[in-house]
């Protein structure tokens, strides 16, 4: 009776477990098709907008096709419409490598398309124009490099930085952690419950 309670009790466990590890690739409802713990931040700009952002894949390696996910949103969560917006890419040293140009979307959920050529941290500025702006066109369209990437002087618009890092071999480091310390775990348990059982048969036979 003893050691089925203590079976079931492990099942319960490593079921949990499973789940645990399974969650973050899991379809979930809102404005992602999942959830992502790494180069991914949610934040609200402004008085206006609230933005989510992802990488996908979340460990994206140098020379790897990636989309910069974008979910544009009031502040109660809700999507907004006909809006127009810009994302620049800077390297580490301050440069824009990409321009994804000022560009009307009829929805706030969009992506953006990279492929980054080297490992390093990079720099997402997404450029939201304000409804009473005039809307960009010609040269307007191409704005000049910033130092202060959060800087909207001379653009009517709300901004937004993002990080992002690119590497070779992070993903599989985490990966290996996490399956690492859990299997840790589900050892020290195994070895606690087997130490209990081997106790109590030794009690029982002494007496």
């Amino acid at each position: 009776m003893e050691l089925t309670l203590i079976s079931f009790c492990i099942l319960i466990l490593v079921i949990n477990v499973i789940c645990f590890i399974c969650s973050p690739f899991q379809n979930v409802d809102g404005h992602f098709d999942h959830i992502t713990y790494y180069n991914s931040e949610s934040f609200g700009v402004g008085n206006k907008y609230h933005i989510d952002q992802e990488l996908m894949p979340e460990y994206a390696r140098p020379n790897e096709s990636s989309r910069i996910l974008f979910s544009i949103q009031d502040t109660k969560g809700n999507d907004v419409s006909n809006i127009f917006v810009m994302v620049e890419i800077y390297s580490a040293d301050g440069h824009r490598i990409y321009l994804y140009p000022w560009t009307n979307l009829a929805i706030g959920d969009f992506d953006v398309p990279y492929t980054f050529n080297k490992s390093g941290n990079y720099q997402v500025v997404l450029s939201i124009l304000n409804e009473d702006a005039a809307r960009p066109h010609g040269s307007d369209a191409i704005p000049e490099e910033r130092i202060m990437l959060t800087n909207n002087m001379g653009c009517n618009c709300e901004r937004a930085v993002f990080n992002l890092s690119i590497s070779e071999t992070y993903g599989l480091i985490s990966t290996l952690t996490t399956y690492g310390i859990i299997f840790s775990i589900l050892l020290i348990i195994t070895v606690t419950i087997v130490w209990i059982l081997k106790q109590r048969r030794k009690n029982k036979t002494s007496s």
